[in-house]
């Protein structure tokens, strides 16, 4: 079994709860700097069509306003691959657009801490996420 297979072997579950979570941390991380620009609405539609809990259940209760009311939410998750999955996709939609700016940083050292990441884990999530979105020298 290579590592990628050990890694994706396991079935996600697709709950609406987890839908729900990850809706939240989209709308949060979305709204944190005070604009959802084109590129970020279009990376979020493209969760909506990618991603199991989204896709199975996108019309399911429509997500918080509150960033502090998803903080306090995201912090009773207990399954650590949601908690993660959480993180990468408010990462990917923090880098998307033109990189990430201070509302956006500060929300995700917030995320990582209520969500109980471990730094490993963030640098990782960074490092990968950069390199997907790296822009060519000018």
């Amino acid at each position: 079994m290579g590592l990628l297979t050990q890694y994706t072997a396991t079935e996600i579950a697709s709950r609406p709860e987890d839908a729900a979570a990850l809706r939240d941390v989209l709308s949060a991380m979305g709204s944190v700097d005070g604009s959802l620009d084109d590129t970020e609405r279009r990376v979020i539609e493209a969760f909506f069509r990618t991603v199991p809990q989204l896709r199975d259940h996108a019309s399911a209760a429509p997500p918080r306003a509150n960033r502090e009311v998803i903080l306090r939410e995201l912090g009773k998750l207990a399954d650590e691959r949601l908690r993660r999955q959480c993180f990468v996709l408010a990462v990917e939609l923090a880098i998307a657009s033109d990189g990430v700016n201070e509302a956006e940083e500060r929300y995700l050292e917030s995320l990582k801490a209520t969500l109980r990441i471990d730094d490993a884990f963030a640098v990782g999530t960074f490092r990968v996420m950069a390199c997907k979105y790296a822009r060519a020298a000018e």
